[in-house]
């Protein structure tokens, strides 16, 4: 990181706001300030106190944003062309700059805040009277006049403050704080206004302009200065830390800022142009798919991480084509500061494909019937599978297609993609492409696993195995215990269905079962609303019989249904719950071992030798580093 800090004159920094040296980055939020907050600014700044140091950053390096004015400067809102072009970009002081330019530089009013929000226009003049008065609080002599100059009294009296003109100033002792920084002038004209009359103002005046404006003109802040030899990462970072107070920005809203200097609207490309009638990516994506489908919650991130992956996918193959090795050659990676650093025309190779990719991907998500947003195991999964599509195409033959369906199930079931998610993307996406063509298995397929045992403590359906067991008994073919439609169209169709006992929770606990079984997913599966009314607090044979009997089912078209859940109808018809969860237990581990394609541990972890999921993901977020390096190296193939 490369600065410097230095103290600059107020009167100067507010010289360079007015000539448009210093402006903002084009993404930085509207001036929000209220006029209480800015009474407090000019208080402080009239006695002296620190507050805070401004952050800028030097135009002309590796990031470039789109440049505005500040609020009420001349070409604010004005142009591009017709602007000057600014030396240096305020990434931290905006409220601050903004609030003393529109205060103590600018002739117009400031248009400011009321405590409630309403938007005013302000003037503001310190009450010399009261300003001189040691001991009352300071921020009581700024007074805050409306654009006309006239305050008027309670419930609109006439007995406010007038100081439409500047003898009224005069007579009231209201100095206008927009002449702060060149007062001379005033003082000099309120002394001769009031020599000659009842009293000689003069002495105080003198002293007020000593004790108080000098004190304003001689003010310096604290400005450290970026110079333009830092990177976008370093850039966006420190303007994140130092943003604590502001809306944070994500990767999206920078990159967006960074494109802009290019005239390139990352935002309008993304969401699109109501007003011009054009649709941006995202509703693209969506198409006719459900509102509350796969995109329902897709993040403009999302789609960034996978281009960045194909990016440095192109860097790495163009290093190893250039003969480089070791450290010289690029890892494949999608963190955040690589993102950052995405350029434009990278970004613009890549969109189209990424964006069929994230199509196609919804495709293959949707045949292993995972439909809605809610039920998506891990939503990077699916950017990982997107950045494969727009790589590798979407043509697959049958053992491709069971691949990636191994590679999937893998990662859902054996619960792996929960953390590191950027480093597992990147390694994932050139490991899946290699394995298409013969090579060996990603690591996320031979480096995960199902326990038995985990099926006993899966009870929240927000847990990814939670969701992806659900989903794989859709696919399976389960139905409804009463009207016999498959669960996946049920789902497709939004016809109400949610997940419920099968041994109802009543009935287990009055013979003493123990919760942890009974609310286990082994104990659970996914039926209509109609049908879990049937079932009530029942005994099983008691709510089977009642189906049986009022829907006119024979027993053996009920006992098919079962079975389409992985349910023995011969332990559930003799209320038998130890062998109905045993029975069920393995069925679904068995579903799990053919998802993955691979054996599920039968034995403990303590007596496999495995590590448990907690031990396991620490040990992933320890060999993050590794897995990058790993990254250079197991990607050669593809090039």
């Amino acid at each position: 990181m490369s600065f410097d800090t230095t103290k600059t004159n107020l009167k100067d920094l507010l010289g360079e706001v007015h000539s448009g040296k210093l402006q903002l980055p084009d993404f930085q939020r509207d001036y929000v300030w209220d006029e209480d907050g800015v009474c407090s600014l000019l208080a402080s700044i009239a006695k002296g106190f620190p507050v805070g140091a401004l952050l800028t950053l030097e135009r002309g390096g590796s990031v470039e944003f789109k440049p505005r004015g500040l609020r009420g400067t001349p070409f604010e809102n004005k142009p591009e062309e017709e602007c000057p072009s600014p030396e240096m970009l305020l990434l931290d002081g905006q409220q601050r700059m903004t609030s003393l330019y529109q205060s103590v530089f600018s002739e117009k009013p400031a248009e400011v805040r009321t405590a409630k929000g309403k938007k005013v226009r302000r003037f503001f003049y310190l009450d010399i009277e009261k300003a001189m008065q040691g001991g009352a609080e300071f921020e009581e002599a700024i007074i805050t006049i409306p654009d006309d100059r006239i305050m008027k009294g309670a419930f609109g009296k006439a007995e406010g403050v007038d100081v439409s003109t500047s003898e009224l100033e005069y007579a009231n002792l209201m100095f206008p704080l927009n002449q702060a920084l060149n007062p001379t002038q005033w003082i000099f004209d309120c002394v001769a206004y009031w020599k000659g009359r009842d009293q000689d103002r003069m002495q105080e005046l003198f002293a007020f302009q000593k004790d108080i404006l000098e004190r304003i003109q001689s003010y310096a802040m604290p400005v450290i200065r970026l110079d333009k030899s830092n990177s976008r990462e370093a850039v966006c970072t420190v303007f994140e830390k130092v943003n604590v107070g502001g809306k944070k920005l994500d990767a999206f809203e920078l990159v967006t800022a960074i494109y802009a200097a290019d005239r390139f609207n990352l935002r309008e490309d993304w969401f699109g142009d109501p007003k011009a009638g054009t649709k941006g990516r995202l509703e693209l994506m969506r198409g006719d798919t459900p509102s509350k489908g796969l995109f329902q919650d897709i993040a403009n991130t999302d789609f960034l991480q996978a281009c960045t992956v194909l990016y440095t996918m192109d860097e790495q193959e163009k290093a190893i084509t250039e003969g480089k090795t070791g450290k010289a050659i690029p890892a494949i990676s999608c963190r955040r500061e690589i993102m950052l650093g995405l350029p434009l025309e990278a970004y613009r190779t890549h969109a189209d494909g990424v964006q069929a990719g994230f199509v196609e991907a919804a495709k293959f998500l949707n045949g292993e019937k995972i439909v809605w947003g809610r039920d998506l195991p891990y939503p990077p999964q699916m950017v990982a599978l997107a950045a494969f599509f727009a790589r590798y195409g979407s043509k697959l033959s049958a053992p491709q297609q069971e691949k990636l369906r191994n590679w999937y199930w893998s990662g859902v079931l054996g619960e792996y993609y929960g953390s590191a998610t950027e480093t597992k993307i990147a390694r994932d996406v050139p490991q899946l492409i290699r394995w298409m063509e013969d090579g060996e298995e990603p690591r996320t397929v031979w480096d995960t696993y199902f326990q038995i045992d985990r099926l006993d403590s899966l009870r929240m359906r927000l847990s990814a195995a939670y969701k992806g067991l659900h989903a794989l008994l859709m696919r399976e073919g389960c139905r409804d215990f009463i009207s016999g439609k498959p669960v996946d169209l049920m789902t497709v169709n939004s016809d109400p269905l949610d997940i419920h006992h099968i041994f109802p929770r009543k009935w287990c606990d009055d013979r003493g079962i123990d919760p942890n079984l009974y609310n286990s997913i082994v104990n659970k599966t996914a039926l209509s609303a109609g049908s879990n009314r049937e079932i009530g607090g029942s005994a099983p044979s008691a709510y089977l019989t009642r189906i049986e009997q009022k829907y006119r089912f024979e027993p053996d078209q009920l006992d098919a249904i079962l079975r389409t859940h992985l349910i023995d109808p011969d332990a559930l018809r003799a209320n038998d719950f130890e062998n109905f969860y045993k029975a069920r237990k393995e069925a679904l581990a068995k579903l799990a071992q053919s998802a993955q394609g691979k054996a599920v541990v039968t034995d403990s972890d303590e007596e496999a030798g495995l590590p448990d999921p907690e031990m396991r993901e620490a040990e992933t977020l320890e060999n993050m580093i590794e897995e990058d390096v790993s990254t250079n190296q197991l990607t050669g193939a593809v090039a």
